[in-house]
């Protein structure tokens, strides 16, 4: 091989190999790895040439050390350059399908999202996937819908000033439905019911909010950044309910679990610790509140019954230390029966609202 030809081959054989690698990899290293594929010799000469190459890729900055200043006998360290590289990357076959199985996911009516485009296009640049494999693999798996779900459009230059203010921690000035236009730090988006939300602090008074973002529009992104201190404590939080959590058991259906061994790992609510199956029953220990929000949705399940707050219910979430997962939730027994009573009656308004509609199903 002429010297120039093997020259540009042994600089494409160390961007190659660099380029499979997220961390620095030394002199020492790169040597004897290209030495174990045949591509150099292990002598002197050749491991001139290998300096010389990684100095002059590091020189054209395809490739970053990680001494700037090298002394001493410990070898330089080398790193791909990945910003000069900007669409150049390698996936196997088995990982690019991964991506587009994980893109069937988003439900379709929301993959046009622009900030959802640049990891779709991204996808289908990278690698030689046949069409056919690709159009499987985002058919793997759908969402259906409840036959009630909710469904809104969403301005899309909005949804993506917001997602990048979050990415960078950027503070908005929004306007949002009749309360005029105020600064907030976004925390996150998400969708619930077939509405988009998203979770964000008010700037002026510390307060956490969640806003509806058909009704918000964003009139400026800030350059500045909002303290981290906000995000960490934030993000995991939704809805800001004015609710307390409590420990309980209900009772399901046998045929809940006819498809399902023991064993199997079920989880039929968000909430559920515990459950058991005794002969023709299921029972379930959860965690619920005292909201009008809980108790018009958990009612619409097909539950056999409900038991208040037991001892050994309390007892069992101590256990689990669920006080460490749900804020507020209290290991008193006389605590627990509180709440589940206020429950019940948030359940008592919730029929009392949907008396009419049954009235009119019994009308001839």
């Amino acid at each position: 091989m002429k010297e120039l030809s093997f020259k540009v081959y042994l600089a494409i054989e160390i961007l190659r190999f660099l380029s499979r690698r997220r961390e620095f990899v030394s002199t020492t290293e790169l040597f004897n790895q290209l030495v174990s594929a045949g591509i150099l010799e292990n002598s002197s000469a050749d491991r001139k040439k290998l300096q010389r190459t990684l100095s002059e890729l590091a020189e054209a900055e395809f490739l970053l050390k990680r001494f700037e200043k090298f002394r001493g006998k410990k070898p330089q360290e080398w790193k791909f350059n990945h910003k000069r590289f900007p669409y150049l990357a390698f996936y196997s076959e088995e990982e690019l399908l991964s991506f587009f199985f994980l893109i069937s996911f988003v439900p379709k009516k929301y993959r046009d999202i622009p900030v959802l485009q640049p990891a779709i296009e991204a996808v289908n640049r990278f690698g030689n996937i046949p069409e056919e494999k690709k159009k499987r693999a985002l058919e793997a798996f759908d969402y259906l819908p409840i036959p009630i779900e909710r469904y809104s459009g969403i301005n899309r230059e909005t949804l993506s000033r917001i997602f990048n203010a979050i990415v960078e921690r950027h503070p908005l000035l929004v306007t949002y439905a009749d309360e005029g236009s105020f600064k907030i730090y976004p925390i996150k988006v998400f969708h619930y019911n077939g509405f988009f939300y998203m979770g964000a602090v008010e700037a002026e008074t510390k307060r956490y909010r969640v806003f509806k973002l058909i009704s918000l529009s964003v009139n400026r992104v800030y350059d500045e950044q909002f303290p981290a201190y906000f995000w960490v404590k934030y993000h995991k939080k939704f809805f800001p309910y004015r609710e307390e959590p409590f420990v309980f058991k209900l009772e399901l259906p046998a045929d809940y679990m006819s498809y399902l061994k023991e064993e199997h790992t079920v989880t039929h609510y968000p909430t559920q610790f515990h459950m058991e199956l005794k002969g023709d029953s299921l029972f379930v220990w959860l965690v619920g509140f005292n909201s009008y929000r809980f108790a018009s949705w958990i009612i619409l399940d097909e539950i056999k019954a409900v038991y208040r707050p037991a001892a050994e219910d309390v007892e069992l979430a101590r256990a689990k230390e669920l006080s460490k997962v749900y804020d507020g939730l209290s290991y008193s027994l006389r605590e627990n029966l509180k709440r589940f009573k206020e429950f019940k009656e948030e359940v008592r308004k919730f029929f009392e609202r949907r008396k009419s509609f049954y009235d009119s199903l019994l009308r001839e």
